[in-house]
């Protein structure tokens, strides 16, 4: 759920630990054993842990149809089932965060069908991998820090995606979020998962609440050893607005994110380190090496600039500036302390210039220009 949605779809949203392990039931039948639905799916195990990991590795591949023959003890058969679905589950967690609906059917010898129906198919997944390949390559190098890369990651998400149900695939699944550039707090949650933990990043996906009760999605990543939320869906303004990143849901706290959200603690790692602490204000980033120049929500929105190396604040100057991009030596922002105008400000003398003199918004720059909108017409200018 998007913060100041009002009203919207309703969002299914789906525990990766627990969800079909609690609500599924068992129909114990006589069957004979079928053909396998893939080179998998007709194990044979003689226990429960080995039964979990077969699930769970046929989950990850996204298979419909798993079948198991369990040979092993047969005491309390059908809640070892359950339970090991539930295991299953926590081990397949990006697989589990797109469960639609899980059946299962068992016969007295130990054969057990698992009929799966997921919000993604093989197809699209094949998909999504190849993509986050292309994407992780252009935004993740070597020599990047832990924090540089859930940095990057969260960056790519919310330029890249707008949050909304009006897509061909799910809205709730990571393909929407990254084939169609628009999905739901779940969509982004489990991008954002499968991102990180590609990236290397230890991570978490979470399921609670926000608005008095709505179910949401967000990402616990550990860096250092120590655990932090990331909410991706949060840090992406709603309506949409480009340019508009913030940095208010990055790296934070169980008390910080405890404002708005809430969760069933136990289930998940405790979250108490400020160590980020200095990423929150920060909004409509830019960033040009290792600095970050933003408009500081604490300060009126004036311009600053944050050295992530020592995560020292300065101001720049002192005028609101929103909708910041740039180019080399030169920001461009809609000034907020003249009418919204469209300003220039050249980083190494500090001198400004107005260039448009309309309230503008939604700068980026492309293909050697200056792209900007005034009353949502766009509009461009070409970069000198």
């Amino acid at each position: 759920m998007k913060k100041w949605l009002l009203s919207g779809v309703a969002v299914l949203m789906l525990s990766p630990t627990t969800a079909y392990a609690q609500n599924a039931t068992i129909d114990t039948v006589e069957t004979s054993h079928k053909s396998a639905y893939n080179v998998m799916s007709s194990s044979k195990v003689t226990a429960w842990d080995t039964l979990i990991d077969e699930v769970a590795q046929q989950m990850n591949n996204f298979s419909t149809e798993i079948k198991v023959t369990y040979s092993g003890s047969m005491a309390d058969f059908n809640k070892n089932i359950m339970l090991a679905l539930e295991k299953a589950q926590k081990q397949a967690t990006y697989a589990s965060g797109h469960l639609e609906n899980v059946a299962i059917t068992s016969d007295s010898k130990g054969n057990v069908t698992f009929e799966v129906k997921y919000l993604t198919n093989q197809t699209q997944e094949a998909t999504v991998q190849k993509k986050v390949d292309q994407v992780l390559k252009t935004i993740i190098k070597p020599s990047m820090t832990s924090f540089q890369k859930v940095k990057a990651v969260n960056d790519y998400i919310v330029s890249n995606a707008t949050y909304g149900a009006n897509t061909k695939a799910s809205p709730h699944s990571a393909y929407a979020l990254l084939m169609e550039g628009q999905a739901v707090c779940q969509g982004y949650a489990l991008l954002a998962y499968k991102m990180l933990e590609q990236a290397g990043i230890e991570t978490q996906y979470v399921v609670g609440y926000v608005n008095g009760g709505e179910s949401h999605a967000w990402n616990m990543v550990k860096l250092d050893g120590k655990w932090y939320h990331l909410d991706t869906t949060w840090n992406d303004p709603l309506p949409n607005r480009i340019g508009a990143s913030s940095y208010d849901y990055f790296l934070v706290t169980d008390a910080q994110l405890k404002k708005d959200h809430s969760w069933i603690a136990s289930d998940y790692p405790v979250a108490t380190s400020t160590a980020y602490n200095y990423m929150q204000n920060v909004h409509f980033a830019y960033q040009i090496n290792n600095m970050l120049y933003f408009s500081n929500t604490a300060d009126n929105d004036k311009l600053y600039k944050l050295d992530l190396a020592t995560a020292k604040k300065t101001k720049v100057i002192d005028n609101r500036a929103l909708y910041i991009t740039g180019v080399g030596d030169n920001l461009y922002y809609s000034d907020y302390s003249n009418g919204g105008y469209l300003t220039k400000l050249n980083l190494k003398t500090l001198k400004t210039g107005v260039l448009v003199k309309q309230s503008v918004s939604d700068l980026m720059i492309r293909d050697n220009h200056l792209i900007y909108k005034v009353n949502a017409k766009e509009q461009k200018l070409k970069i000198d």
